[in-house]
C-alpha cells in the first residue's frame, strides 16, 4: 500500500458498531459474507440502490400527480385556473380521501377544524397529498351530482404513453385494477426505502391485479432466496417503475432513461457490480494535509481505484468524507 494511503480500520469498526452487528446480520446470512466489514459494504450498495431508486420514483409521483390533477381539472372543479381546479371538492371521494384533503386545506384549533384563509390553491393541495392517495382515487365511482366517473377517456388522459389508447379498456374494472397494482407497487417500494428497509429483502412477486370478493391475487414469483434472485426482481421492479413514467410522459421517461441516475441504477443491480461491493477492502485513509504534492495524491487515488478501495478523505483532523469506487 502506498504510504499516502493509512488503513483505517478504526473508521470501520466505528460505523458497524453505529449500524449494529444485528443490522447486519441479514446481509452476512442472506448474502454468504463472512464478517461484519463485507456486510458493511453490502449494506452500502443497498443504501446507494435505494437512494437511485427514490429518486426516480419520486419523479414518478411528481408526474403522476400532476397527470391526475389536469385531468380532473379538466373535468370537474370551479376554484382555480385553466389544468388546475378544486376537482376534490367535487367528487364523491371516501371518506379518508376527504380527510387527506382536509388536512392540507384546515388548520386544528382545539377540537375544531378552521379552514385556512386565505385557502390554499388547487396546485398547493396536490402537492401535499401522498403516493398512497391517487392509487386509491381509482375506486371513485361518482361525482357530487350523483354521475358516474367517466374513467376510460380520463384515464387516456392520464397515460398518454400506454399502449392501450381505448376508453372502452380504461372503462372495464380489470384492468383498472391492473394499473392500481402497479401504482400501489411503486408506492411500496417508496415507503420501503423511506423506512429504511433492506430493498433487497422481497416477498413474493404477485401479479398485478386487485384481490376481490371470490378473486384472490395469485403469485407469479416467490420470494427470492439468493443474491441472484434478488437482483433479478429489483431489475424487474425497476423496470416497472420506468414503464410507468413512460406510460405517464413518454417524453420524460425517453429523457429519464438517458440520464446519469438511470445509468447508475442498473450499474448497481449488475451481478459484477455487486460482486465487486462484496469484495471490497478494508477503509483506507487518505490525508491530503500530509500529502507532499498533487502527483503523490493521484497515485494513491490510482492506487484505491485499482483496488476499488474505500477511502477515508481527510484534511488534518477534519473529514471530507468517504470514496467509494465501483468500476463499471
Amino acid at each position: 500500500m502506498l504510504k499516502q494511503l493509512k488503513t483505517h480500520a478504526a473508521g470501520n469498526l466505528a460505523r458497524i458498531q453505529a449500524l449494529s452487528h444485528a443490522r447486519l446480520s441479514n446481509y452476512r446470512s442472506f448474502f454468504g459474507v463472512t464478517d461484519d466489514v463485507q456486510a458493511l459494504a453490502l449494506y452500502q450498495w443497498n443504501d446507494e440502490l435505494s437512494a437511485c431508486l427514490f429518486r426516480t420514483i419520486s419523479l414518478v409521483e411528481v408526474v403522476l400527480r400532476n397527470q391526475f390533477h389536469q385531468a380532473f381539472s379538466q373535468r370537474y372543479g370551479v376554484v382555480g385556473g385553466r389544468g388546475s381546479k378544486d376537482w376534490y371538492e367535487h367528487v364523491a371521494l371516501s371518506a379518508i380521501a376527504k380527510n387527506k384533503i382536509k388536512d392540507i386545506t384546515h388548520y386544528k384549533r382545539g377540537q375544531q377544524l378552521v379552514p385556512h384563509n386565505p385557502a390554499p390553491s388547487p396546485d398547493d393541495v396536490v402537492s401535499g397529498l401522498t403516493f398512497g392517495f391517487w392509487p386509491r382515487l381509482l375506486d371513485l365511482e361518482k361525482d357530487n351530482l350523483h354521475k358516474n366517473i367517466d374513467w376510460g377517456p380520463l384515464l387516456l388522459d392520464v397515460l398518454p404513453g400506454h399502449r392501450q389508447q381505448q376508453a372502452t379498456h380504461w372503462a372495464k374494472q380489470k384492468h383498472r385494477d391492473a394499473l392500481f397494482a402497479r401504482l400501489d407497487l411503486c408506492n411500496a417500494l417508496r415507503n420501503r426505502v423511506a423506512h429504511h428497509e433492506p430493498i433487497w429483502k422481497l416477498g413474493p412477486l404477485m401479479n398485478e391485479g386487485r384481490a376481490r370478493p371470490n378473486k384472490p391475487l395469485t403469485v407469479a414469483a416467490p420470494a427470492p432466496s439468493t443474491p441472484g434472485q434478488a437482483l433479478a426482481r429489483l431489475r424487474l421492479l425497476y423496470d416497472r417503475v420506468i414503464e410507468l413514467l413512460a406510460w405517464l410522459s413518454p417524453d420524460l421517461a425517453d429523457q429519464h432513461t438517458r440520464c446519469e441516475l438511470h445509468l447508475r441504477c442498473l450499474g448497481l443491480l449488475q451481478p459484477d457490480t455487486l460482486h465487486a461491493y462484496r469484495r471490497t477492502l478494508h477503509s483506507a485513509e487518505l490525508d491530503f494535509a500530509a500529502l507532499p504534492n498533487l502527483r503523490a495524491m493521484r497515485k494513491a487515488l490510482r492506487y484505491a481505484v485499482r483496488r476499488q478501495q474505500p477511502v477515508l478523505l481527510k484534511d488534518g483532523h477534519r473529514t471530507l468524507g468517504h470514496l467509494t469506487i465501483v468500476l463499471p
